[in-house]
C-alpha cells in the first residue's frame, strides 16, 4: 500500500503542480512539486523501517545426520548449547521484508548474534553487532562496493516471535528455543567477561617513596658547662 501510494503520488500528484498554469511562478511550480514528491516518499520510508526487523522465515544450517528424523534433529539442537565451540559456526539465515517487495536474505553465523534487551520503542530482539572484523572488512572495500551494499539494504537487527504457539507453525518446535537459549546464554556470557575486566582494571597503587632528611658525617662538639674554681 505503501509503494501504491508513493506512486500515485508520483504520477498523479507531482505532474499536476509541475505544469500549474495558474500558478506563474516557474520556480515555486517546481518547488512545489518537489516537496510533494518528497513527502510522498515518508509513508514508502516509515513502512520500510517499521518492518525491517521482522523475520518472515529463519533456516537453520543442519547437519544431515539431523535431517533424518525429528530426534535427530532435536538432538543437533539440545548440541547447539552442550557444545558451543563446535557449534559456533552454524549458519542461520533471516528473511526479512525491504522496501520493494521483494524478501531481503541476510546470513550470520550463531556466535556472532547477540539478543536484546526488551525496551521501549525497540523493534528488535536479536542483533548481529558491528564488531572490529566487520569494521576492518567494511574499510578494506571500495567506495563503490560500499555504495552497493548500502543499496542492497543490509539489516543488522531482527525480530523473531518467541512463544510456543508460533514455533509450531514451523512443524519443528523445540529448535528455535535451543536457538534462542544459545544467543541469550553467550550474550550474558559477554556481559559478564566485559564486567570482570571492568573490575579488574583498578587503578595503579602509587607507593610513595619515604624521603628521610639526610645526616652529615661532621662531628658536632659537645659544650659541657663546668662550674668555675675561685
Amino acid at each position: 500500500m505503501a509503494l501504491l501510494q508513493f506512486g500515485t503520488t508520483l504520477v498523479f500528484g507531482v505532474p499536476p503542480l509541475w505544469n500549474n498554469e495558474n500558478q506563474p511562478d516557474p520556480n515555486l511550480r517546481k518547488f512545489q512539486a518537489v516537496i510533494v514528491g518528497v513527502l510522498g516518499t515518508i509513508p514508502t520510508l516509515t513502512l520500510a523501517y517499521v518492518t525491517a526487523p521482522f523475520a518472515h522465515q529463519v533456516f537453520l544450517q543442519i547437519p544431515e545426520y539431523a535431517r533424518r528424523s525429528r530426534q535427530d534433529l532435536m538432538h543437533f539442537a539440545r548440541t547447539l548449547n552442550l557444545n558451543p565451540k563446535g557449534t559456533a559456526n552454524t549458519k542461520i539465515e533471516f528473511v526479512t521484508l525491504r522496501i520493494f517487495p521483494f524478501r531481503k536474505h541476510t546470513t550470520a553465523f550463531l556466535h556472532e548474534l547477540r539478543a536484546l534487551p526488551p525496551m521501549k520503542m525497540r523493534l528488535a530482539n536479536i542483533e548481529l553487532p558491528k564488531t572490529e572484523e566487520w569494521a576492518k572488512r567494511q574499510r578494506a572495500k571500495g567506495i563503490f562496493k560500499r555504495m552497493a551494499e548500502v543499496v542492497k539494504e543490509p539489516r543488522f537487527k531482527f525480530y523473531v516471535k518467541e512463544g510456543r504457539m508460533y514455533t509450531m507453525k514451523t512443524g519443528v518446535p523445540g529448535v528455535w528455543e535451543e536457538v534462542a537459549k544459545r544467543i541469550q546464554e553467550q550474550t550474558v556470557s559477554e556481559k559478564e567477561a566485559a564486567e570482570k575486566l571492568k573490575i579488574g582494571a583498578r587503578r595503579p597503587v602509587v607507593v610513595r617513596k619515604i624521603t628521610r632528611p639526610e645526616v652529615g658525617n661532621e662531628r658536632i662538639k659537645r659544650q659541657t658547662s663546668r662550674a668555675v674554681r675561685r
